[in-house]
């Protein structure tokens, strides 16, 4: 069986970067769908942004957090 050279390029992509451009469609639709302004309160500090952004900032320090949190397994 012949393959044209295009799908053979499509096959040659990895799965990794599929699921990177499929991550990436979620996330647009994702924040398309949450443009409207929230408010927030830290402390005393109020703060309104796009719920969208509030969102990735707490993933984003979640990370962070575990990140820095994490423990190191014996091979």
């Amino acid at each position: 069986m012949n393959s044209s050279p295009m799908l053979q390029r499509v096959r040659a992509v990895p799965a990794r970067a599929w699921f990177g451009l499929a991550l990436l469609v979620v996330a647009l639709v994702f924040i398309l769908q949450n443009r409207a302004s929230t408010s927030i309160e830290i402390f005393t500090l109020m703060i309104s942004a796009p719920l969208w952004l509030i969102l990735v900032i707490s993933v984003a320090v979640g990370l962070l957090v575990g990140v820095l949190l994490r423990t190191r397994r014996k091979a």
